[in-house]
């Protein structure tokens, strides 16, 4: 049975929000390639969307996905720069190298075209989300415009179908394997989402709602999150969106760090304490090999896992070709040999050792220095206390960037132009990147190592 209404309800009540709670035509520009990468991150043919709809570059979904991002583009390049703005001219310097070895690296690639055009891709999201999102985040009017659509997507996507499933009703929720995946096309992605917009619905309960019932709302929903983690089975999922929460308290001051780190004792000490939590704790990492004679301990856990297993089978491979790679997404290719799994085996589950394949040590070390630079800016905010209002901007931002950094590591997404969580990692690491040209310029020179007083930040106003 077709889900179709599930997925038009979704996408209908996300137009009528960006045509009368959303009047910005950049921000517009950016949440139709939003929602379009959301309906392929989907289960597409549950909810009514056939492959020859949208596999293939020609295929009319395809073509509206380009659209929306050649829309992107356009409303990025009419972004004007903002006054005071400055940029890093090192962080610029090492992101257009990154992106013109991808595009040299398709000249060897085994497919020229699909590598360059994924190439390409990439590139024109890199321009609109160095010149589009980097300017328009650097408004705290405009980061609060930014939250409150994401905590209404938050609401839309993951809150009626978790409801649905523990209701008992189960329209249009994507079961797979037993796992739960809710409106997504698989658990891991579930987790993933769920994982990067939290910190969105942390905000909104920390800073946005005022009255006791708001707040009420918002626990319920971050609880409907977390519940929806457990029930997916997304271990990756469930840990991206604990360490996000926790950078974000981390992040806000030094009390919510005091709590963090009393809370975090608390809960080692319950799972050591009481043997049901162990067991449904070895349950939930091990999924599915507890019962195996070949898992005895953690060892030989990690050598069970099909991720593992595809690591090992292609470093060898990448190796040989280390100093310039197969080719820009090229190097997911050599995967599926080794693994029997048809679906684990499309991509390598590793974001950090895809780009290795596909551009070898140069590349990567690129990679390793664009994020360097990022935490280095992330830590210089974190040394600075501003106003509250500031302090949890940023700590959404943060939280967001360490996060997907740890979960590209087991999955590969970060250059995926077509895949909806590379789009919600690198507009939060430009936020990042605004935020940090947003301080006062007696901050931006001072040293890190320097912790001066609290700062003045513009009075911005917040609406529900």
């Amino acid at each position: 049975m077709s889900a179709a209404p599930v997925l038009l309800a979704i996408i209908g009540t996300l137009l009528w929000l960006l045509r009368y709670r959303f009047k910005d035509n950049f921000f517009r520009a950016y949440a139709l390639f939003f929602l379009v990468l959301l309906v392929y991150a989907s289960n597409k043919e549950y909810y009514g969307i056939s492959p020859a709809m949208s596999e293939g570059n020609f295929s009319p979904l395809s073509l509206v996905r380009w659209g929306c991002l050649m829309l992107f583009v356009w409303q990025s390049w009419k972004m004007t720069r903002p006054a005071n703005f400055t940029g890093d001219t090192r962080l610029l310097a090492v992101i257009v190298l990154l992106v013109l070895d991808m595009m040299l690296s398709s000249i060897y690639a085994d497919s020229v075209s699909y590598s360059f055009m994924r190439a390409v891709s990439f590139g024109l999201l890199t321009f609109a989300v160095i010149k589009g999102t980097g300017f328009y985040l650097y408004s705290s009017v405009n980061c609060l415009q930014f939250f409150r659509f994401k905590y209404y997507v938050a609401w839309i996507v993951l809150a009626p179908l978790l409801i649905m499933l523990l209701s008992g009703v189960g329209y249009g929720v994507t079961i797979i394997m037993g796992q739960y995946a809710g409106y997504f096309g698989n658990q891991n992605m579930f987790g993933t989402f769920s994982a990067l917009i939290t910190p969105y619905v942390l905000f909104h309960w920390k800073i946005v709602a005022k009255k006791t019932w708001q707040k009420w709302v918002d626990l319920g929903l971050i609880g409907l999150i977390f519940i929806g983690l457990y029930y997916s089975g997304s271990r990756n999922g469930l840990v991206s969106c604990v360490l996000a929460g926790s950078v974000y308290y981390a992040v806000i001051n030094l009390k919510s760090r005091i709590r963090l780190i009393a809370a975090g004792i608390c809960l080692v000490l319950a799972f050591v304490i009481s043997p049901t939590l162990q067991s449904d704790l070895t349950r939930f990492v091990r999924k599915g090999t507890d019962k195996s004679s070949y898992v005895t301990d953690f060892s030989s856990q990690v050598t069970e896992e099909k991720r593992f297993e595809m690591w090992t089978g292609v470093w060898p491979l990448f190796w040989k070709q280390k100093l310039t790679g197969y080719g820009f997404a090229s190097s997911h290719l050599l995967v599926f040999e080794f693994t029997a799994d048809e679906e684990a085996g499309r991509s390598l589950h590793n974001s950090y050792l895809e780009i290795f394949g596909d551009l070898g040590l140069p590349g990567l070390i690129l990679l390793m220095v664009l994020l360097f630079l990022i935490v280095m800016k992330a830590l210089t905010l974190i040394q600075y206390e501003g106003e509250p209002l500031e302090q949890n901007i940023k700590a959404v931002f943060i939280a967001i960037f360490v996060a997907g950094s740890a979960n590209a590591f087991f999955e590969s997404w970060m250059f995926s132009v077509g895949n909806l969580t590379s789009l919600m990692y690198w507009v939060p690491v430009a936020g990042v990147v605004a935020r940090w040209a947003f301080r006062p310029e007696s901050v931006r020179e001072a040293p890190v190592a320097a912790v001066p007083g609290r700062m003045r930040y513009p009075a911005v106003r917040i609406q529900n």
